[in-house]
């Protein structure tokens, strides 16, 4: 008779130990990336009350009698490969795991420990690193252009702050400053009239460019006709450099080039191109390779001589134009993890990758509260890894939301509630029964 005083005992704690379970699953219906939890259960011992037999000339066979002591909980699991559904935020620093990997953050550095969460909700912290919005802890990736895998890096500073004299108003402060990039490269195109009146006196023709030091310069050249006893050869001469107010920045002597065309066809024949570095204080204008070759040297209309020709900065193919200093205007997530940072003067740079990790028995895993995990020694060690090499991706603006199934849940319930007041039944019962047997005293 006590055994059953137990088993109902037992069965009372198995089913409130479920009602926990199912309680906390419905407590985090809306917390981001929450992967719900089950409740295992199994038998406990047994009492043999009689053995079992087997086959013999004169016996019969009889099968094992035995009274169980009721029931445990086995395992509470995590139903981790199941995804939640897109939420969309609108916020680009919200990011979203569709895959079975994990994001990996650090509370510290030097102290080497690394969790792992699927909540992308992610800001960036006051030294410009990327950040969890919930416990500021470190989002760990490759910064630059470097591959990832292997053992995490380093937190992913995305904003690189300095303080950097930017323009003539003065100092800026605590930005991210991309330097600009010279121009390298420039190109003519058009045509030089041969009854060009103009050109005796001297054609100006312009070019901008982007400086050494990431400001804007015009240069300035000079076309003139070499003379009558050199027909189809003209002066191509550096005239000076100006910067965006209009003020000389070129010193001393600058270069020039003698341009011979061919008499009949009118095509250039030398220099096609030439390399030069303008003469300027501070070494602004840097080292230019300018192409010649789309300039021709045709008679124009019998009414209007006239030399059209205009320079442009760059190749042909639109590459070597260089860009201005730029400071960042906003940051952007591809979906393999990679980090942009998108510029003032229309450059994109790469800062860095979100790096995931991946365990051979991610329900091993041990929640830590914060919507973090750790690594037990059932899960495996975390596998580092770009995103896309298990097809995995991120997208931006959105976050995983709980996985929990509220109709689950609530059928879960009523079970658990029937199971606890079937229990519950057991022992009164029992004890019923224990009265009658002291009853029997009377």
């Amino acid at each position: 008779m006590m055994r059953s005083l137990w088993s109902g005992v037992a069965g009372l704690k198995t089913h409130q130990l479920e009602m926990d379970v199912i309680g906390n699953n419905i407590a985090n219906v809306n917390t981001t990336s929450y992967k719900s939890q089950a409740t295992g259960f199994a038998d406990v011992l047994y009492q043999t009350v009689k053995n079992g037999t087997g086959a013999g000339d004169n016996t019969a066979t009889t099968n094992v009698s035995q009274v169980g002591l009721g029931s445990k909980v086995s395992s509470i699991y995590t139903n981790v490969t199941k995804s939640g559904s897109m939420q969309t935020t609108g916020n680009v620093m919200d990011l979203m795991i569709t895959g079975d990997s994990f994001f990996c953050v650090t509370p510290d550095v030097r102290e080497g420990i690394v969790n792992f969460t699927r909540d992308g909700s992610f800001t960036i912290d006051a030294e410009g690193n990327l950040v969890t919005q919930n416990n500021g802890y470190y989002v760990m990736g490759q910064m630059g252009e470097g591959q990832v895998g292997g053992t995490v890096q380093a937190p992913l500073n995305v904003i690189n702050r300095t303080n950097i004299d930017y323009n003539e108003d003065g100092q800026v402060d605590s930005v991210d400053y991309l330097p600009g990039q010279a121009t390298s490269a420039g190109y003519f195109k058009g045509n030089i009239d041969k009854f060009d009146p103009s050109l005796k006196e001297g054609k100006t023709m312009r070019i901008e460019v982007f400086g050494t030091d990431g400001k804007n310069y015009t240069i300035k050249f000079k076309l003139t006709d070499a003379g009558d006893t050199q027909d189809n050869t003209y002066k191509l001469s550096v005239e000076s450099v100006l910067d965006t107010k209009g003020n000389t920045v070129s010193t001393g002597d600058q270069e020039s080039w003698d341009l011979l065309f061919d008499k009949h066809d009118g095509t250039l024949i030398s220099p096609t191109s030439v390399n030069f570095t303008a003469s300027t204080e501070g070494g602004v204008v840097g080292a230019l390779n300018l192409d010649l070759s789309y300039v021709t040297n045709y008679a124009g209309s019998s009414a209007t001589h006239s030399s059209t020709m205009y320079g442009y900065k760059g190749n042909t193919e639109g590459l070597q134009q260089g860009f201005a200093n730029g400071v960042l205007t906003g940051i952007s997530f591809g979906t393999d993890g990679s980090i942009y940072g998108k510029y003032s003067n229309g450059q994109t740079i790469k800062k860095g990758q979100i790096v995931v990790a991946e365990f051979n028995n991610a329900m091993g895993l041990e929640k830590v509260g914060d919507n973090l995990y750790s690594a037990s020694l059932n899960s495996g060690n975390p596998i580092y890894m770009d995103i896309t090499e298990d097809g995995g991706y991120m997208s931006s603006g959105v976050l995983e939301s709980s996985n929990v199934d509220l109709a689950k849940e609530f059928t879960d319930m009523i079970t658990t509630q029937r199971g606890f007041q079937a229990n519950s039944k057991v022992i009164t019962t029992s004890d019923e029964m224990l009265q009658v047997l002291r009853g029997l005293k009377r």
